[in-house]
């Protein structure tokens, strides 16, 4: 067997030190710059933003107090427990939910998910995480997208859990005061079995009184696959060209029932997520899964810490929220000269390296 020629081995020793100086380079000379969509991304934010002090006013007005453990006096954030409490939440979610930089991270969703201005989308919320909501119908508002928007009233611990202010009316506030143009479109009680079983009775009577004093329809149905195809056929009614599925919160409708809830995956799921990857019932799962079966990606928003650190947000800080600042209004630019370069110099010495080796065999 021939030994390699000196001037071979150093070639490759030339390659080596060339690619090792490319990479240094190409990473010293990376830039940060605003993204392409911070525009979207800001105004999104800024609605956001006045949305939730425009909520705070109101809760001041009708003489709702501050919650205890609302240390950012955002005016979002509600009681540990009252009448319309469904599960317990994380305190410190909650609280970093009420960003209004999460209206970026949506915008930043629309995009990863090729959503056009115009596109037709379904959206389910529940009452847990109202400033979150916000954030999402302003993404929707500043994209000029078509929603169908459905609602549930019970909320988590530090939700919109107050039984004279639920997000129901809080969102028609908003609708009210113009800073948003799209109305809720159905209503439940959410909680257990949809139907707010859990709710204090007296409560429970009034809140039914007042959804049905609303234009919405009221979806009152304790089959739980009875709900989900009556639900589905609303969507097929309103936005039968649905690009995007959004939730926002634990909802059982959205979720699913007993094995079927278990959804690992979180913010933006695309159809390629396997949901009956954990041997679910299919019939206990819901509108996220089904969605997913239907080739329609999915914004799922429960896990705020991951959300929150997925995107370089504070989680429950102590400090005022600073507006359209932060990694999710930027993106890294590569210089690519260097390495289109080095790409073909080492295309140059594979090649003479290839040629060299069969010309001695």
């Amino acid at each position: 067997m021939k030994k390699t020629p000196f001037y071979i081995e150093v070639l490759y020793i030339i390659w080596a030190l060339i690619l090792i100086v490319a990479n240094g380079i190409t990473f010293s000379s990376t830039t940060t710059d605003f993204c392409r969509y911070v525009e979207e991304k800001q105004e999104a934010t800024r609605l956001s933003a006045l949305a939730m002090e425009k909520i705070k006013e109101r809760k001041a007005e009708l003489g709702i107090p501050m919650a205890t453990k609302d240390i950012l006096q955002m005016g979002l954030l509600g009681e540990r427990y009252t009448g319309i409490t469904t599960t317990l939440g994380v305190l410190e979610a909650k609280r970093t939910s009420l960003n209004p930089n999460f209206a970026a991270v949506i915008i930043d969703m629309f995009k990863e998910a090729d959503i056009q201005k115009g596109d037709e989308v379904g959206v389910v919320f529940s009452g847990s995480f109202p400033g979150l909501n916000i954030s999402v119908l302003c993404a929707i508002e500043v994209f000029e997208l078509k929603p169908c928007i459905m609602i549930s009233i019970g909320a988590s611990s530090y939700g919109a859990n107050h039984p004279e202010f639920t997000f129901l009316e809080m969102f028609d506030y908003l609708v009210q005061e113009k800073i948003l143009s799209h109305p809720v479109n159905y209503i439940s009680l959410g909680g257990n079995n949809d139907l707010g079983d859990e709710f204090d009775e007296d409560l429970r009577e009034k809140i039914i009184g007042r959804i049905k004093q609303n234009p919405a329809t009221f979806i009152f149905e304790s089959d739980f696959e009875t709900n989900i195809k009556k639900r589905m056929a609303y969507f097929e009614q309103a936005v039968p060209d649905m690009k995007l599925f959004i939730n926002v919160g634990g909802n059982l409708v959205a979720m699913g029932r007993e094995e079927a809830a278990f959804i690992s995956d979180n913010g933006l799921i695309k159809p390629g997520y396997f949901s009956n990857q954990f041997g679910k019932n299919i019939k206990n799962e819901g509108l996220i899964d089904r969605y997913l079966s239907k080739k329609i990606p999915v914004i799922h928003m429960l896990n705020i810490k991951g959300l929150a650190y997925e995107y370089h947000l504070p989680y429950d800080p102590n400090t005022p929220f600073e507006l359209g600042v932060g990694d999710v209004y930027m993106e890294k630019k590569y210089n690519l000269t260097v390495p289109i370069v080095t790409l073909c110099l080492s295309g140059f010495l594979l090649a003479f390296i290839y040629f060299y080796k069969r010309y001695e065999q």
